[in-house]
């Protein structure tokens, strides 16, 4: 969410100006907020949440909008005092309604993440719309994100364009790695890699990670440009640094296979260790074979099951494969045939290409020697499995 205001005036100095606070206690409302900013920021005074928090108050009861919109953060935050999104929603509304953009943009969050309010993307398209219309950049992203998912309005990937267009030109890295985005798929705007590029690379060299990543990919794979494996190195390095999961494993992948780089399975392996730590189902999967065959790394079955359990829960159907192996023949676990027929039924329901029919030829195999509780026990697993998945969307 938009933070507390910091409009400060350049003539406070280090110290509170006496006649700002002589302002403040005789009961002006813009003295009032400009002496919560100060303590909210600790700028020339030690930082102080319960003197910032009355400040805002005195101001925001007579009206004050940039007051109401503060001290609206203060309770959404929790800062100095208990969280409170319900009182957040009621000074927000107060301020939006005097038409504060910044408001505007936090009850569009609001109401778009079902945060202290019933998820209601239509209210928030609307906060969105009043905050994008008077050049809130977060709302103008927002609301072309809107248009991308389909969220309260018709899918519409010009409109989304024409607002990401908006935010980006005022350098919303968001709204530039959105609009890259566009123009690097084909949907109902012409594909145009120049362009993407172009709006990668402003968002990338502003630090924004998954531009930085999509930016990489462009590179490695030529698109809109030749292929350069060492400049897409260097950019999904930036942003695996920057704890990108994608990224980290496409580090891993260049050192694992010589892309750009020196082949080092060492630092391959480290890349993908990061990548699987932070939930990558496919550095995971990887780190399963490598410890299951002891590709540079001491073989150890437990560790290989552990890793292809990780991957598996996820929904990799290779590893769901691998551990229904693991679980057949006895290899880091005991053998069991209810583990062994739910992996390889869980394979078996992704349709993997690379897997073709061998998770339906193992399921079949080991269910001529499951008798009717262990197969009804491998069924209701697999059941359970597939409602974990839709609870997590």
């Amino acid at each position: 969410m938009d933070a507390v205001e910091k409009r400060v005036g350049e003539s406070l100095g280090k110290s509170i100006d006496p006649a700002l606070r002589d302002d403040a206690v005789r009961g002006n409302a813009d003295a009032q907020n400009r002496l919560g900013m100060l303590y909210s920021s600790g700028k020339g005074v030690p930082q102080d949440w319960p003197q910032a928090t009355g400040w805002f108050r005195q101001a925001a009861e007579q009206g004050h909008a940039s007051a109401q919109f503060n001290l609206g953060v203060v309770y959404g935050n929790g800062q100095g005092l208990r969280q409170d999104l319900q009182q957040a929603l009621n000074w927000y509304l107060k301020a939006a309604h005097q038409g504060h953009a910044k408001a505007q943009f936090n009850l569009g969050l609001m109401f778009g993440n079902g945060q202290g309010v019933p998820q209601d993307h239509e209210q928030a398209r609307n906060w969105y719309t009043d905050a994008a219309e008077q050049g809130h950049a977060g709302a103008q992203n927002n609301l072309g994100l809107m248009f991308v998912n389909g969220h309260g309005v018709r899918r519409d990937y010009v409109k989304a364009m024409g607002w990401f267009l908006k935010a980006a030109e005022q350098g919303d890295a968001a709204a530039q790695n959105n609009l890259g985005m566009i123009f690097g798929n084909q949907n109902d705007v012409p594909q145009d890699f120049g362009k993407a590029l172009f709006w990668y690379r402003k968002a990338a060299d502003q630090g924004y990670a998954n531009a930085q990543y999509n930016l990489a990919v462009l590179l490695e794979n030529g698109q809109g440009i030749a292929p350069d494996p060492v400049q897409a190195l260097l950019w999904y390095r930036a942003a695996a640094e920057q704890k990108h999961a994608k990224a980290q494993f496409s580090v891993g992948q260049a050192y694992d296979f010589g892309r750009g780089v020196a082949a080092d399975v060492q630092q391959a392996l480290s890349w993908y260790r990061q990548a699987a730590e932070l939930g990558h189902r496919g550095a995971q999967f990887i780190l399963g074979l490598r410890y299951d065959s002891g590709q540079g790394l001491v073989q150890d079955q437990q560790k290989a099951l552990s890793w292809y359990r990780r991957a598996a829960e996820g929904g990799h159907p290779r590893a769901q494969f691998n551990l229904g192996l693991m679980y057949q023949v006895g290899h880091g676990a005991a053998a069991d045939p209810v583990q062994a027929h739910k992996w390889f039924s869980l394979a078996e329901s992704q349709s993997a290409i690379e897997l073709g029919d061998k998770p339906q030829r193992h399921r079949m195999m080991i269910e001529e020697r499951m008798d009717a509780q262990q197969l009804q026990q491998a069924q209701r697993l697999v059941q359970e499995w597939h409602a974990r998945l839709a609870r997590k969307g």
